[in-house]
């Protein structure tokens, strides 16, 4: 018989300390209460989700109040805490000051730690990948606590805790992730590897503001009011999704964790506690349905491939509102790259274009839009999707 995964869900309306102090007690409290998961004297990373410099307000980091929180629980438990990350594109520190977490941190009495040094590490049996390169601090701490933002994203449709530990990679090692993997089946395996082989003991879900519509760096703050926790990946992502209109089990990410022993995914198999389930539902919540070809339609994967370019979505740019930074230059993991700057413009090229949506989750100014291949869009007027 499978052991049913708990799931905490705590109402939080407001980001004031004292409420989301309150809010994560009691949710760690229901799952056994923190020295279930920290024994005084551990080295403790909390990872946050700091995927570029914005303030708190924008919905697109964890946000500075769950950090301070979740970091002077550990000091209450006598562990050592600490928190870092490793933003695709930017550099860490701006992150850390403009998103408001390296305030939170000293607040604490925590310890910043950026990703900037390697590790190479063997995945866990049964992984497609027989090595990790990971960020040192993570191989060096004891126990490692997840806390993801919410938020919706062009590639996995949404990004919470299964792929907040992608940020454990250093620099551009997630750059040549996407590379390598760069459809959703295959990028949800690679996730299920990290999964698997950096688990993490506690993932408390930033969903008091979410992102909906362009996320997960250009979507628009979406209010769930909901501190979510739980010690298995799959189950936090489901339960979240669920809690605003989402199958779990039609995304790739959360069905293939699923299926290679991530976590439960299945109502039948995740228990909830605190909150009526029924009653803290969200209805309104915009999102794309998974990126990758053939799920439209139950098409074979060879098909789906050689059409990838007439299904999935593109990126385009808003030439209006784009700054020509380079920034989607830069981090474009395509070989050749399927971006460049032009006359003052940004050119792409879709014969060299993944669909990884790196520009998109990197752009400052929320200058790139996904828009539908032809083909997708044919088919959605067909079937009326």
């Amino acid at each position: 018989m499978t052991t049913k995964s708990k799931v905490a869900l705590v109402r939080c309306n407001s980001y004031e300390i004292h409420h989301v102090t309150q809010a994560v007690t009691r949710a760690v409290d229901l799952l056994g209460g923190i020295n279930l998961f920290i024994m005084p004297g551990q080295k403790v990373l909390i990872k946050p989700n700091m995927l570029s410099p914005h303030p708190p307000e924008k919905a697109v980091t964890t946000h500075p109040a769950l950090v301070q929180a979740v970091a002077e629980l550990v000091k209450s438990s006598g562990g050592i805490p600490s928190v870092g990350d490793s933003p695709g594109f930017y550099k860490f520190s701006r992150v850390a000051e403009v998103s408001g977490i390296g305030e939170a941190v000293r607040k604490a009495g925590a310890r910043l730690v950026p990703f900037d040094r390697e590790q190479e590490i063997p995945t866990a049996a049964g992984c497609l990948m027989k090595s990790l390169v990971v960020a040192s601090e993570v191989t060096n701490a004891d126990v490692i606590i997840s806390l993801p933002k919410f938020k919706t994203h062009a590639l996995t449709c949404i990004t919470a805790a299964i792929k907040n530990l992608f940020g454990c990679m250093p620099g551009l090692k997630k750059a040549e992730m996407h590379f390598r993997f760069s459809d959703d089946n295959r990028f949800s395996h690679m996730l299920a590897d990290i999964a698997l082989s950096i688990p993490a003991r506690l993932h408390i879900l930033d969903a008091i503001v979410g992102m909906d519509g362009n996320g997960p760096g250009a979507g628009d703050p979406f209010r769930i009011g909901l501190v979510i926790a739980g010690a298995d990946p799959v189950a936090v992502d489901s339960t979240a999704c669920r809690i605003v209109g989402i199958d779990p089990l039609t995304l790739p990410m959360v069905r293939i964790a699923a299926e290679r022993g991530v976590g439960n995914a299945s109502e039948e198999r995740i228990e909830i506690v605190g909150e009526d389930f029924q009653k803290v539902r969200v209805p309104g919540f915009r999102y794309n349905p998974p990126a990758g070809a053939g799920r439209l339609l139950p098409i074979p994967d060879f098909f789906s491939l050689r059409f990838k370019n007439w299904i999935v979505r593109k990126p385009r740019f808003l030439r209006a509102i784009c700054t020509k930074c380079g920034a989607c230059v830069q981090i474009c993991p395509a070989r050749p790259k399927a971006l460049r700057m032009e006359k003052g413009r940004i050119v792409i090229d879709d014969r060299n274009c993944i669909r990884c949506y790196c520009c998109s989750e990197i752009c400052p100014s929320k200058a790139v839009r996904l828009t539908r291949g032809f083909g997708a869009a044919l088919l959605a007027r067909t079937l009326k999707l």
